[in-house]
C-alpha cells in the first residue's frame, strides 16, 4: 500500500508540473510574434547605432606610485617591517591625487583641452586633433562661462566663427575673453574639410567630461601599481594626455621638496653675500695695518694664541648660525598657518630627535595640503592632519629649547676661552697684537665663508636629486578599441528587447488578477463549468452567433452548452417546462450573450423558447435582436399591459420569443419582488419548453436573488481576462447559502490563442484547434489550399 500511494503522489506530482508547463506555455507561446518583433527591431537598431557611433579608443599607462616605499626592500614582509602603513590607503589617496579636478585643471589648461575641434561628415562626426586646419588659443580660459559651439571656416585671411570675422594671428576681444585664431602648419585635413565644429567650453565642464573618462585601477588590492585608462576618439590625443597627466603629478612632489631647499639656498646665499663683505672689510684693515706698521709675521707664541683664537671663534659662529636656524625654525612652528608659509632650511641641524620631529611635521603638512588639493576642507582626514601636527608642535619647540640651551653653554664656554686667550696676548707687544686680532678675524670669517660655501654646494647637491615618487613601468600607448564587439552588441540589443517583452508579458499575464485558465474556476469552487464559449465579436453588431447550418466554433460551443443543461434540467426538474437564469458577477461579462445564443440553440431542436429579458436597468437583448422593448416586463408588472401583449415573437427564427424590458422603472427591485413575476413565470412556463430569465449581475443588485426561487438552475458567466479572481468568493458564498438554484458555470469570450493544441480555457491537453467541426468543416474544404496553408502557419 504504502508503495502504491507513492507512485499515486508521483503521478499527482509529475501532472500538476506538468499542467504548470502548459499554463506558462499558454501565456507565452501566442507572443511569438511580437519576440520576433522585438528580435528584428534591436537587430535593425544595433546595426545603424555601429554604423552611426565614432569608435573610442583606450590609451593606457602602467605606473608605480610612492616608490620610495617600494625601494626600501623586495620582500613583502620587509616592507611591512620598515613601514606599518596601509599601502591600500596611499594608493588609493595617490588614486584621488591622480584624478583630482586642481591637477586635472592644470592639464586642460597645458593642452587647451577645454577646445574641441570636429568635422561632421556624412555618416558620423569626427574628432580633429593634431591636423584641425585652425587653432583657437584663450589668454585666459577661465573667463568662458558658458559652452559655445559654432562653425568655423577660413575665408581668405579671417576666421568666420558664429558670424563674426576673426583676423588671424591677431588678439581680439570677445564676450568670451581674448582670443586668438592661428593656422596650423601641421594641418592636413583633406579637401573640403576646412569647415569645422569648435566648441568652447568652460574649464570645469572639461575638467568633468576628463574626470569621466579617465579610470584609474591598482593591479590587486594592496599593489601600489596603477592602470591609467583614459578613453578618447582620437589615439594621439590619449596617449598626449596619459603622458602629461603623468608629468603634472610627478611635478607635484617634486615641487614640494624643492621649496625646501630653494629657502635653504636663499637663507645660504644671504649669509654668504654678508659674509664676504665682513671678510673684504677684514682683509683690506690687514693690508692697510701691514702696511703702515711694517710687520709681516708673528712670534712663535703669538702664533699658537692666534690658531687657538682662530678655532674658538670659528666655533662660537658656527653655534651663531647654528641659533640663527633655530630662530628661523621656532618662528616656522609658532606661525604655521597655511600651506604658503615658506619652510625653514635646517642647516647644521645634527640633533636626531629635532629631525626626526621636523621630517614628521614636514610630512604631515605635505599630507595635509594633499588631501586638501583632492577633496576639499570637509574631508574627516584632514582634522586628523591637522590633530597630528599640532602634537607634534610642542615637541618640536621643547626639543628647540633645549638645542639652544646646549648651544648657549657651548657658546658660553668658549666666549671664557676666548677670554683667557686675550689675557695671554696681552703680553705679546702692542703692534703684534693688533696684527694677531685683525688676522684672527679674518681667519674667523674665511672659516665662516668656507664653511657656508660648503653647505651650499651640499644642497645643490640635494635639491639636484630629487626626482618624482612614482615610476614609469609601461609608457602610454594605445590599447585598442574600448567599445564592445559588433557581436556583443548584438547580443546586448536583442536580450535588453527580449527583455522588455518579457516584462510585457509578465505584467500581462503572469501578474494579472483576471481569471484566464478554467482550471483557476475549478480548483476554487465546487461547481460545475458546463460550457467554454471563445471570443467571438459581434459580426454586423448582431450578437447571433448560433444558426441553422452554422458549423463554427463557437457554435458547437452552444451546442455542447445546450446538450449539458438539457441533461441538468432533466434530471434536476420533471416538469415539461425548464426556467434557467443567467446571471453574472458584474456587467460586461457576456450574460446577455449567452442568453440569446442557447435560447436559439434549444429552438434549433424544436423547442419552444422564450426570452425574459429582466435586466432592467440595462437591456441589452430586444434592440440588438430588432424586438420593440415597448411594451415589456416593466409595463406588465406595473398592470399596464398583458401576457400576451409583452410577448413577442422573432421575425425570423421559428418559436423563439422574446419578453423585452419595457420602459426603464425608478424601483426595479421592488416590481420584481411583487406577485406579478410569479404569476408572469407559471404563465409562461404552462406556454413555452424552457424559460430563460436574462437577469442583473449579482454583485451590483439584488434582481438575480429575488428571482433564484423561480428558477431550475443557473448560469453563472465567468469571463475570460475580465472577471478578477476575487469574485469566486462572492460565487462561492452565494452557493454556501443557496441563494441561487443549481449554479452551473460557463467560461466565456476566451480568447483563441491560434496554436494548435494549446489555448486559453481549459488548460488540459486538449484547446481550441481541435474542436469539433473546426478544421475539418465543408467551410473550410472549400476554400483555395493557399488560404488553408496561411491558416495552417497562422497557427
Amino acid at each position: 500500500m504504502p508503495t502504491n500511494t507513492q507512485e499515486f503522489n508521483s503521478i499527482d506530482e509529475n501532472v500538476d508540473s506538468n499542467k504548470q508547463l502548459q499554463h506558462f506555455l499558454y501565456r507565452v507561446l501566442p507572443y511569438w510574434p511580437l519576440l520576433l518583433l522585438a528580435i528584428i527591431v534591436a537587430a535593425t537598431g544595433v546595426h545603424y547605432y555601429l554604423k552611426f557611433q565614432v569608435p573610442i579608443y583606450v590609451a593606457k599607462a602602467r605606473l608605480v606610485v610612492n616608490d620610495e616605499t617600494q625601494q626600501k626592500s623586495a620582500n613583502l614582509q620587509e616592507i611591512v617591517k620598515l613601514d606599518t602603513r596601509n599601502l591600500s590607503s596611499e594608493t588609493e589617496r595617490e588614486i584621488e591625487i591622480l584624478q583630482s579636478r586642481d591637477l586635472l585643471k592644470k592639464l586642460v589648461l597645458k593642452l587647451q583641452l577645454n577646445v574641441n575641434y570636429t568635422f561632421k561628415g556624412r555618416v558620423r562626426t569626427v574628432d580633429y586633433y593634431e591636423n584641425t586646419p585652425i587653432i583657437l588659443e584663450l589668454e585666459n580660459p577661465d573667463s568662458v562661462t558658458k559652452t559655445l559651439t559654432g562653425f568655423a571656416e577660413i575665408i581668405d585671411n579671417y576666421v568666420l566663427y558664429k558670424t563674426i570675422k576673426f583676423p588671424i594671428d591677431s588678439l581680439i576681444d570677445t564676450d568670451f575673453g581674448r582670443i586668438r585664431w592661428r593656422l596650423n602648419p601641421k594641418s592636413n585635413p583633406g579637401p573640403g574639410n576646412n569647415k569645422i565644429i569648435v566648441t568652447i567650453q568652460p574649464v570645469a565642464t572639461a575638467v568633468s567630461r576628463i574626470k569621466s573618462v579617465l579610470s584609474l585601477e591598482p593591479i590587486s588590492k594592496q599593489s601600489s601599481i596603477l592602470d591609467i585608462i583614459y578613453r578618447d576618439p582620437v589615439p594621439s590625443r590619449g596617449v598626449t594626455i596619459l603622458n602629461n597627466l603623468i608629468a603634472l603629478y610627478g611635478s607635484t612632489t617634486v615641487d614640494y621638496k624643492s621649496r625646501i631647499y630653494e629657502n635653504t639656498q636663499k637663507f645660504l646665499e644671504d649669509r654668504l653675500r654678508l659674509v664676504s663683505e665682513e671678510l673684504n672689510g677684514v682683509e683690506k684693515n690687514l693690508q692697510s695695518y701691514k702696511t703702515t706698521t711694517g710687520i709681516t709675521d708673528l712670534g712663535a707664541e703669538g702664533q699658537l694664541y692666534l690658531s687657538q683664537l682662530k678655532n674658538a671663534d670659528t666655533k662660537i659662529s658656527e653655534i651663531e648660525v647654528q641659533m640663527d636656524v633655530l630662530r628661523q625654525i621656532e618662528q616656522y612652528v609658532a606661525r604655521r598657518n597655511n600651506t604658503a608659509t615658506a619652510i625653514p632650511a635646517t642647516l647644521g641641524i645634527t640633533d636626531p630627535v629635532l629631525t626626526g620631529l621636523l621630517n614628521q611635521l614636514y610630512q604631515s603638512e605635505f599630507e595635509l595640503e594633499k588631501v586638501k588639493q583632492i577633496s576639499g576642507p570637509k574631508n574627516p582626514q584632514i582634522e586628523v592632519y591637522e590633530g597630528l601636527i599640532a602634537k607634534l608642535k610642542p615637541s618640536i619647540l621643547t626639543s628647540l629649547d633645549n638645542l639652544r640651551l646646549n648651544y648657549q653653554a657651548s657658546r658660553k664656554s668658549l666666549q671664557s676661552e676666548n677670554a683667557r686667550l686675550n689675557n695671554a696676548l696681552g703680553t705679546i707687544p702692542q703692534k703684534e697684537r693688533m696684527l694677531i686680532d685683525i688676522s684672527r678675524q679674518q681667519a674667523i670669517k674665511n672659516a665662516i665663508y668656507t664653511f657656508l660655501l660648503q653647505k651650499k654646494e651640499e644642497s645643490a647637491i640635494a635639491s639636484a636629486s630629487i626626482v618624482p615618487n612614482y615610476r614609469v613601468l609601461e609608457q602610454a600607448e594605445t590599447a585598442g578599441l574600448v567599445s564592445l564587439e559588433p557581436f556583443q552588441k548584438y547580443l546586448v540589443g536583442i536580450l535588453g528587447a527580449l527583455s522588455l517583452v518579457s516584462l510585457l508579458i509578465y505584467f500581462r499575464e503572469f501578474s494579472s488578477k483576471k481569471l484566464l485558465f478554467r482550471s483557476q474556476i475549478e480548483e476554487r469552487l465546487s461547481l460545475p463549468v458546463v460550457a467554454e464559449l471563445i471570443y467571438q465579436p459581434h459580426l454586423k453588431g448582431s450578437p447571433v452567433v448560433v444558426g441553422e447550418g452554422n458549423r463554427s466554433l463557437i457554435a458547437e460551443q452552444f451546442r455542447e452548452l445546450r446538450t449539458n443543461i438539457i441533461y441538468e434540467t432533466e434530471a434536476i426538474s420533471k416538469e415539461k417546462s425548464k426556467v434557467i437564469l443567467t446571471t453574472s458577477s458584474i456587467p460586461s461579462e457576456g450574460k446577455s450573450f449567452v442568453a440569446i445564443n442557447l435560447a436559439i440553440s434549444l429552438c434549433l431542436t424544436g423547442k419552444r423558447v422564450v426570452l425574459l429579458e429582466f435586466d432592467l436597468r440595462r437591456p441589452k437583448i430586444s434592440r440588438p435582436l430588432g424586438i420593440s422593448s415597448n411594451p415589456g416586463l416593466s409595463n406588465y408588472l406595473t398592470g399596464n399591459a398583458t401576457e400576451v401583449e409583452i410577448i413577442k415573437a422573432h421575425a425570423t427564427i421559428e418559436n423563439f420569443f422574446i419578453i423585452p424590458s419595457g420602459f426603464l422603472p425608478p424601483n426595479p427591485a421592488e416590481l420584481i419582488s411583487g406577485s406579478k413575476t410569479l404569476q408572469l413565470v407559471e404563465y409562461l412556463k404552462q406556454q413555452f419548453d424552457y424559460v430563460i430569465i436574462d437577469s442583473p449581475p449579482v454583485a451590483a443588485v439584488t434582481d438575480a436573488k429575488i428571482m433564484a426561487p423561480m428558477a431550475d438552475i443557473t448560469l453563472y458567466i465567468i469571463r475570460h481576462n475580465y472577471t478578477h479572481d476575487s469574485f469566486l468568493n462572492l460565487i462561492n458564498s452565494i452557493n454556501q447559502k443557496n441563494a441561487l438554484p443549481n449554479i452551473n458555470v460557463v467560461f466565456n469570450a476566451i480568447v483563441n490563442k491560434k496554436i494548435p493544441g494549446y489555448g486559453y480555457g481549459s488548460g488540459y491537453s486538449y484547446g481550441y484547434g481541435y474542436g469539433y467541426g473546426y478544421g475539418y468543416t465543408e467551410d473550410n474544404l472549400k476554400k483555395p489550399f493557399w488560404k488553408r496553408a496561411v491558416n495552417f502557419f497562422k497557427k
